[in-house]
């Protein structure tokens, strides 16, 4: 199959860190944010004599600010004297653990508005990891900061027997209860990662001695030290902007990627250079495009700092080159973010020691308690303002633009959402810079009365195919919304090779069926999928056969039937995209839920099956129906993995 290809990809024609058609320019950069500039500058004051005392007591009485000028800017007030010291911190992280070792969230002094993120989603506390917790380790790398009301834990769990690397962040309010925790889960998948033996982990126990007062660096300073390693990391080209000890080693994930790897331990960066700064003078880890990050304790007596933030891997070129000319390929040929948290020891005034938990995210992952939840403007289209034809047309010219990132070649409208899998990022980046081809037969799907049209088929990045299904809003002739979703092989079953998806001939009038009956079909099928009772929906042709991601997985009716989907808990947040009527055709966008309990389901005839979910994760789902004389015929969905509970833009 020839693919319709154009000139290479050049780097993003616009200013700043990628730029896009609806943000500033600069937005979303890398520039840290602070959240400790504030607790930084409550030093203490200098203990006064009681004359003293009196002629400040007075000068006081005498100045009183109003109240806009009590404190400084953004500050709740000019006295903030911590309830929960460093002792007291560590306690609560570790009740924290012994609570999510119990499964029970109750034994937690917890705030009436506590909120819980698992891989940067927000879910009730309780569910995600909390459901399929089967045990916690004993002891974990521990920090604190009363300042700002943080502790950290680092070290591994078991899920459902299996072993996950999990680092969390617990806050404690000024009431003495636990207002936030935000915790990183990293299981083992086919995606590349360090994942270490977790029986053989071990926690330098430098983090947690106390440095002797002249190895020691005010709040200030650690903050420069510790943050010049992300600037480091970030586009890293050879420079070091910070310094480390000659003895510095990292963990990630539990492994080692500082030290050289025994015989047989497998590759990482170790294997190529030793040592942190080696590393970082090599270029390694040019494919960070940007750094979004912030610390979040600085602890000056034991030289630690925390930050939490997310590596985004661009990867707008597959191959690069070290500063000693040696050429790499990228391990992956798509966007793609690594949520984080890492801890740093720093021993007068170098980093001595790393510790970090991460694991991917989808690309551009917003942080739900520092950025808010990723909701990309949306455009509102006028239905029937663009007919069938004129909604294929635009399709199809984003679809062009994408190859070689012409972007500038679509008529945008004045306010535009740009999406893919779920996260809204800005027009430019993501696959606009990775794209080298497109199917030239794909499957569009046109409806004026949405306004919107659905393209699904093939996609090349830097070569490797994947499956795509892309939505285009329309208006006239101005696009004002795109969200695509890419499924990767990486991802594993279900998956086959892309190729064209079939055209759907136009139906005779005989077997067309009516707009709302179609829809009322697609409707009693998803109920049908979320009653999990081993009925089939009314209008589910015995022939419908259900293709998803192009491997062909038999009858649509069998898994009904069988009560087999019981592993998926529920099928939400249903959105009709479009619908053809001359074809038979409904494209959908839903979501699924996969929590991964319980451990067994049982089948209408007693039998047991494993639940094959072996974590918590959710699906992004766009789904084709095609419909036949009132009849399901076939399904086609293209489905992209995304961590769990993940929602639906607004």
């Amino acid at each position: 199959m020839r693919l319709v290809r154009n000139t290479p990809h050049r780097p993003s024609p616009l200013a700043g860190e990628g730029g896009g058609a609806t943000a500033p320019e600069g937005e979303g950069s890398a520039a840290p944010a602070d959240v400790l500039a504030a607790a930084a500058r409550r030093t203490p004051l200098p203990t006064l004599s009681r004359k003293g005392r009196g002629l400040a007591l007075a000068i006081a009485v005498a100045l009183v600010p109003t109240p806009a000028f009590a404190q400084a800017a953004g500050e709740p007030s000019a006295v903030i004297a911590p309830t929960c010291d460093h002792a007291c911190l560590i306690g609560v992280v570790e009740a924290h653990m012994k609570a999510l070792a119990a499964r029970d969230p109750s034994q937690l002094k917890l705030a009436k508005d506590v909120r819980y993120a698992e891989n940067d989603v927000l879910l009730p506390l309780g569910q995600g990891l909390w459901r399929t917790v089967t045990g916690v380790d004993a002891t974990g790398l521990t920090a604190a900061d009363p300042l700002t009301g943080n502790a950290a834990w680092f070290g591994s769990v078991r899920e459902n027997g299996k072993p996950a690397i999990y680092a969390v962040r617990v806050h404690v309010n000024q009431a003495g209860a636990i207002d936030e925790i935000e915790a990183v889960v990293h299981r083992k998948t086919a995606l590349p990662a360090p994942f270490s033996d977790v029986t053989k982990m071990v926690h330098d126990p430098e983090f947690n001695q106390v440095l002797p007062p002249e190895q020691r660096r005010p709040r200030e300073r650690m903050l420069s030290i510790a943050d010049g390693y992300f600037s480091t990391v970030e586009l890293n080209d050879g420079q070091v902007l910070t310094q480390f000890t000659d003895d510095c080693g990292r963990l990630e994930n539990g492994i080692s990627t500082t030290a050289a790897p025994k015989p047989g331990a497998g590759g990482n960066a170790a294997a190529i250079a030793t040592g942190c700064e080696n590393q970082f003078k090599l270029g390694l880890y040019k494919i960070n495009k940007r750094v979004r990050r912030d610390f979040f304790i600085l602890d000056t007596e034991r030289g630690v700092a925390v930050a939490r933030g997310f590596f985004d891997h661009a990867n707008e070129f597959d191959r690069y080159k070290l500063t000693n000319g040696r050429e790499m390929k990228t391990a992956l040929k798509w966007p793609n973010s690594i949520t984080l948290l890492e801890a740093f020891r720093i021993r007068d005034g170098k980093i001595a020691r790393i510790e970090a938990v991460f694991t991917y995210v989808p690309y551009f992952m917003p942080n739900p308690f520092r950025d808010g939840v990723s909701h990309p403007p949306h455009y509102a289209p006028q239905p029937k303002a663009c007919d069938a034809a004129c909604l294929t047309n635009e399709a199809n010219s984003v679809m062009h633009a994408y190859v070689g990132n012409q972007w500038r070649e679509v008529n945008w409208a004045p306010k535009v959402g740009y999406g893919e899998n779920g996260v809204g990022i800005r027009v430019g980046e993501g696959i606009w810079a990775t794209v080298t081809a497109i199917d030239p037969e794909p499957l569009v799907i046109a409806d004026a009365q949405t306004g919107k049209a659905v393209w699904l088929g093939q996609i090349e990045e830097h070569g490797q195919p994947a499956w795509a299904a892309v939505t285009i809003a329309a208006d006239g002739k101005q696009v004002g919304d795109v969200e695509a979703e890419v499924r990767r092989k990486e991802y594993g079953t279900p998956w086959a090779e892309p190729t064209s998806p079939p055209a759907f001939a136009t139906l005779p009038q005989t077997q067309r069926t009516p707009r709302a009956l179609m829809l009322k079909l697609v409707d009693g099928f998803y109920a049908a999928l979320n009653a999990h009772d081993g009925k089939v929906p009314a209008g589910l042709a015995a022939s419908c056969q259900w293709n998803v991601n192009g491997q062909a997985l038999g009858s649509c009716a069998g898994p009904l039937k069988a009560n087999a989907l019981q592993w998926i808990a529920r099928w939400r947040d249903k959105q009709v995209l479009a619908v053809d009527e001359a074809r038979g055709l409904v494209a959908v966008r839903v979501f699924e839920d996969m929590p991964a309990i319980p451990a067994e389901f049982s089948g209408p005839n007693g039998t047991r099956r494993p639940n094959p979910a072996g974590y918590p994760h959710s699906l992004r789902i766009v789904e084709v129906f095609h419909i036949v004389g009132g009849q399901i015929d076939g399904l086609r969905r293209i489905s992209s993995e995304l961590p769990y509970g993940m929602k639906p833009h607004a």
